[in-house]
C-alpha cells in the first residue's frame, strides 16, 4: 500500500495562492481605511461650506459678551432668525461698504414694534419688556439719539424720548449688547437688515469656549 500524502491539483493551488491573498487582504483593508477617511474630510468640507462659517469679531459694540478678535462660529443651513440671537450679517444699505460683516443680537423679528425709551433705556417689542439682561451703558445718552433714523419706518419723540419702529416683513432689528457704542438697526447705515443677508447666528466661541443659546 502506497502511505505517501496524496495532493490535488487544487489543494497545491490554494497553498501557493493564500501569502497572495493574506497580503491583498492587508491591502484591501488599508485602502478601505484610506477611503474611509477621505470620505469623512470630503463630508466635514460640506458641512462646513453649507452648514457652518468662521469668522473673527470686529470693534467693541458687542461688549460685554463678545470682544474684539475673537473667533465665532455661526451656524447657517436653513436658518430663520429668533430674538436674541447673535447673527453676522452684511449691510443692506447700497450707501456703505457692503462687503462689511456686522455682529449684533435681534432684538425683534418680522412685523413686531420696537419702542425705546431713552430716559429710562426700557426696550419694549409688541408692548412687553424686551429682558436686555446682555446689555451694558444702560442710560442712553443724547449724543447717541442723534445718530439714530428719523424716516417714516423710525420714528423718535424728543418730546418724551421715545424711538419706535415696526420691522418690514423679511428683516430683523438688531442692537449691539454695547448700547451706546454701536452702529445698529438705529441709525441710517444699518437699518432693518435683509434675513437673506445673514450670514448665520452664533453658536460657539472659541477662546473662551461658550456656547450660545436662548
Amino acid at each position: 500500500m502506497n502511505n505517501e500524502p496524496q495532493f490535488t491539483e487544487e489543494s497545491i493551488d490554494e497553498e501557493s495562492q493564500s501569502p497572495q491573498k493574506k497580503g491583498g487582504g492587508f491591502t484591501a483593508s488599508l485602502f478601505d481605511i484610506v477611503e474611509m477617511f477621505a470620505w469623512s474630510v470630503f463630508a466635514v468640507l460640506i458641512i462646513f461650506s453649507f452648514a457652518f462659517r468662521l469668522c473673527r469679531v470686529d470693534g467693541r459694540s458687542m461688549e460685554n459678551t463678545l470682544y474684539n478678535g475673537q473667533n465665532l462660529l455661526l451656524y447657517s443651513f436653513a436658518y430663520t432668525p429668533e430674538q436674541d440671537d447673535i447673527v453676522v450679517f452684511h449691510l443692506t444699505n447700497p450707501e456703505v461698504d457692503m462687503e462689511k460683516t456686522l455682529v449684533k443680537r435681534v432684538i425683534a423679528t418680522s412685523g413686531q414694534t420696537v419702542e425705546i425709551n431713552f430716559n429710562t433705556a426700557q426696550i419694549l417689542v409688541d408692548g412687553k419688556e424686551y429682558k436686555d439682561s446682555h446689555a451694558i451703558l444702560k442710560n442712553l445718552s443724547d449724543r447717541v439719539i442723534n445718530v439714530y433714523t428719523l424716516t417714516a419706518e423710525h420714528h423718535y419723540d424728543p418730546m418724551n424720548g421715545i424711538f419706535s419702529a415696526t420691522v418690514p416683513e423679511g428683516h430683523v432689528f438688531v442692537m449691539g449688547d454695547n448700547r451706546n457704542n454701536s452702529k445698529d438697526s438705529r441709525d441710517t447705515d444699518v437699518g432693518f437688515v435683509d434675513e437673506r443677508c445673514i450670514l448665520g447666528k452664533a453658536v460657539l466661541r472659541i477662546s473662551p469656549f461658550t456656547v450660545f443659546s436662548n
